[in-house]
């Protein structure tokens, strides 16, 4: 064959046979030099939460140990200094008992189904099924690690009195805000408000650091005009399209996952130091299993997550047609 051909241009008896080869011989890891292309029918992305709340490798070490079998890590929040006061001369500073409060981060298991195949079928395939569907498998599960994540944000947003946009009820603070007219500057820069605003007695002041919206509403920033973004940023926008991650002074993560982060919706966090901490002991591991003429295989990840402090997530709703 000459050495300018394409795997395209490989005989499919030739390709089909070679797979299973591989496969026969223990050499699954090679089979992608060997296949070809194969036409694609929807984009995937990774995980958006662990983007926001990155994960950290775990050790045993680090697990608590309690009466039943349950894994989880117990993680320390700073404590809440009570408030210096003037006092006249001759006053004795008045006693308060220390205290620092914790929250846990259960482990838990993600799994995809099992996947079963005739090994023999596989000659048909001119690309790699069995590497494709493990891929999409672990997107799968990242999804599910995504939607319980985003979960836990919008319980945290709407706990207020009503279930209606304003103060949510243990912090105080006002995290879950909606406008009208749609995604503007002026709608966008009060949104960000909202972190770096504390309650009523000051408390939970934030620096916004990162928003997250879907592709569909990130095409929006294209209708702020000149006199909102300026003559050099709407032609670049015009000429190259989104590509820079830093809006307003904000790092913008866009993903496609519009199940998980509607239109017309934006969030808002801190630094991740101010709002929680992730984990895994186990990362995406392939189980695969080859008996006589069947393959078998599921992958697993073993981790969790955990939000120590709710006052580090603000939503934004920029229409009045609120969806929580």
């Amino acid at each position: 064959m000459d050495a300018n051909h394409t795997a395209n241009e490989v005989p499919v008896p030739v390709m089909n046979s070679r797979i299973v080869n591989l496969f026969e011989n223990g050499d699954a890891q090679k089979i992608a030099q060997a296949t070809s292309k194969v036409i694609r029918t929807s984009l995937r992305e990774g995980s958006v939460a662990q983007k926001i709340i990155v994960p950290e490798k775990a050790t045993d070490d680090m697990l608590d140990r309690d009466l039943d079998e349950r894994l989880r890590i117990i993680c320390e929040i700073e404590g809440d200094s009570p408030a210096a006061r003037w006092v006249p001369f001759q006053t004795a500073p008045r006693g308060e008992y220390m205290f620092g409060p914790r929250f846990a981060v259960p482990m838990a298991r993600i799994q995809t189904p099992r996947l079963q195949k005739d090994l023999d079928e596989l000659r048909t395939y001119r690309h790699d099924l069995r590497k494709e569907l493990s891929k999409q498998g672990i997107q799968e599960g990242l999804a599910a690690y995504d939607g319980a994540v985003f979960e836990t944000f919008n319980r945290i947003v709407t706990d207020t009195a009503g279930n209606v946009p304003g103060a949510q009820r243990i912090s105080g603070k006002v995290q879950w805000a909606a406008f009208s007219g749609g995604l503007t500057k002026w709608n966008l820069t009060e949104a960000m408000k909202m972190l770096p605003r504390g309650n009523a007695e000051g408390r939970f002041r934030m620096r916004n650091h990162m928003m997250v919206m879907n592709d569909v509403t990130a095409q929006d920033l294209k209708k702020l005009d000149v006199p909102e973004i300026g003559d050099e940023n709407v032609s670049k926008v015009w000429r190259q399209g989104l590509t820079s991650d830093v809006v307003l002074g904000l790092k913008m993560l866009v993903t496609i996952k519009d199940d998980l982060v509607p239109d017309e919706r934006i969030w808002f966090f801190p630094e991740q130091e101010f709002l929680g901490n992730a984990y895994y002991l186990t990362d995406w591991t392939q189980f695969v299993k080859i008996e006589a003429t069947n393959i078998e295989m599921y992958s697993y990840y073993l981790g969790g997550y955990g939000i120590g402090n709710i006052a580090g997530v603000c939503r934004a709703d920029f229409d009045l047609d609120i969806d929580s």
